[in-house]
């Protein structure tokens, strides 16, 4: 009885990205096999890991309830995230749910909330983003959605339901319409790291309204609750910073208003200046990341894949 009822469900498939981080990645695969709504696949998408990933988490992997996928090399999120959406389009399923390695859905219900939202809606969305907490409950700075403020006063029904219309989100719990994922095409694999689920947002949301889900709740064990910049970053992650920027500044020339230009020249020269006034150290090589990514975000022009 409870396969015939998972037939006439809805079905979801969640990608996960990992690289290099297993003892979260297991915590992460035993939280999804415990949700309550059965009808999903897990798509592990290991970026060629090198701390034994595969053989920790093999007693999860059977081929059915979790499928693992190695990239052969280090994709970076974006491309990880490319890889997975790929392979669910492949699939017929009706949503994918994404997420990090570091993301735990100690709810059991978090799911079945997305697609009971999904079906509130009748699939008139882009897609549905949870409601992500650190570990001391606080909501993670992280992955705090940007609101869509327009027009809010026509939409007090929806907040009653939990449904909050936002403009983007990060890829924590990021719940999608696999018919607009059709339109949009993949997440842009280039990117690497950082800002990639900014831009994909963005995009989906072109085609139809996205919400935040506040009543479905999923805890990102980051280190820290911050969101840090080039100007406090640890001086060993300082080139990552190159793809931050790089990318700001793509999604700024395309998807941004001319207010968002303006803005974007004054936040180079703030980040200019908190670098020379509050860095710590490593001040010339966080400027020449700075402006190293903001030049290569003036020529960065990488092609949208459909599938």
């Amino acid at each position: 009885m409870a396969k015939n009822n998972e037939k006439n469900q809805k079905k979801v498939g969640v990608v996960v990205v990992t690289f290099n981080r297993k003892k979260l990645l297991k915590e992460c695969l035993q939280a999804l096999l415990k949700q309550s709504y059965k009808n999903y696949e897990i798509l592990l998408i290991d970026n060629a890991s090198t701390d034994g990933t595969h053989e920790y988490v093999e007693d999860l992997i059977d081929g059915e309830k979790v499928q693992y996928f190695n990239t052969g090399k280090n994709l970076g999120g974006a491309g990880g995230f490319n890889y997975g959406v790929r392979e669910a389009m492949k699939k017929k399923y009706d949503y994918v749910w994404l997420m990090d390695d570091d993301s735990i859905a100690d709810d059991k219900d978090a799911l079945k909330i997305l697609v009971e939202k999904a079906a509130y809606l009748k699939d008139d969305f882009s897609f549905l983003a949870g409601l992500v907490k650190w570990t001391d409950g606080n909501l993670c700075m992280m992955n705090i959605p940007k609101l869509d403020e327009k027009g809010w006063h026509n939409r007090v029904n929806l907040y009653k339901e939990g449904l909050v219309p936002i403009e983007s989100s990060t890829f924590v719990s990021f719940f999608a319409n696999m018919k607009i994922v059709k339109k949009a095409g993949l997440p842009i694999k280039e990117f690497f790291i950082y800002g990639d689920d900014w831009e994909y947002s963005l995009r989906m949301r072109q085609f139809a309204q996205p919400y935040m889900v506040t009543d479905s709740v999923i805890t990102h064990k980051m280190g820290v609750n911050v969101n840090a910049s080039i100007v406090d970053c640890p001086a060993e992650r300082i080139g990552r910073c190159y793809y931050d920027y790089r990318n700001q500044a793509y999604v700024i020339r395309n998807f941004g208003a001319k207010k968002d230009k303006i803005k974007r020249k004054y936040l180079y020269f703030a980040f200019v200046w908190n670098i020379l006034r509050r860095a710590k150290d490593k001040r010339l090589k966080r400027l020449h990341t700075l402006n190293k990514g903001y030049i290569a975000g003036m020529f960065f022009r990488p092609k949208i894949e459909k599938k």
